[in-house]
């Protein structure tokens, strides 16, 4: 008999911590990402992802997926993003730390590609259900350099996640 109760309180802590596990992911409403060339991202070069908004009433935290690897340059990483349908449109210059002082990458995995998931913005309300545009494009440039990088290595991938936003 004991040694079904001891099953039976596993059983039951594992459905606890997968339903749990569960729940936490769903609050992500659309997540995209795009690849980017092996040789780098040019700095004409503008992801875009579509989205359509079904709930102008629900606030949404958006943010920015990046995979870099160890060949990316910088400890910082610019981006112009837009966000944009056929009535409205934002744009916003963002910058973003992408390692520490000591030159460690902020991001999370174990191999030499990290992830980050960088806030965008929080609290964010769609005004309408109209197709939703977001495009990005670096704009990462030397110090004392007015113009910006051709080329950007080591980021591998942009992406969008869009999140209902929780308190």
């Amino acid at each position: 008999m004991e040694i079904i109760q001891k099953i039976t309180a596993k059983i039951f802590f594992a459905g606890f911590f997968i339903i749990l596990f569960l729940s936490c992911q769903n609050n992500i409403v659309f997540e995209q990402t795009k690849d980017i060339e092996t040789d780098g991202w040019h700095k004409d070069s503008i992801v875009s992802m579509r989205y359509q908004p079904l709930d102008t009433t629900q606030l949404y935290d958006l943010f920015f997926l990046v995979r870099n690897d160890n060949s990316y340059p910088y400890s910082n990483l610019f981006l112009i993003s837009t966000i944009e349908n056929d009535k409205h449109k934002i744009t916003d210059t963002l910058e973003y730390e992408m390692a520490d002082a000591k030159g460690n990458w902020l991001g999370s995995g174990m191999s030499d590609l990290k992830e980050s998931k960088l806030i965008y913005k929080k609290k964010y309300r769609f005004k309408d259900t109209l197709p939703v545009h977001f495009q990005v494009q670096q704009a990462v440039r030397k110090t004392g350099n007015t113009m910006g990088d051709d080329i950007l290595p080591g980021i591998k991938t942009i992406g969008i996640i869009i999140e209902k936003h929780t308190d």
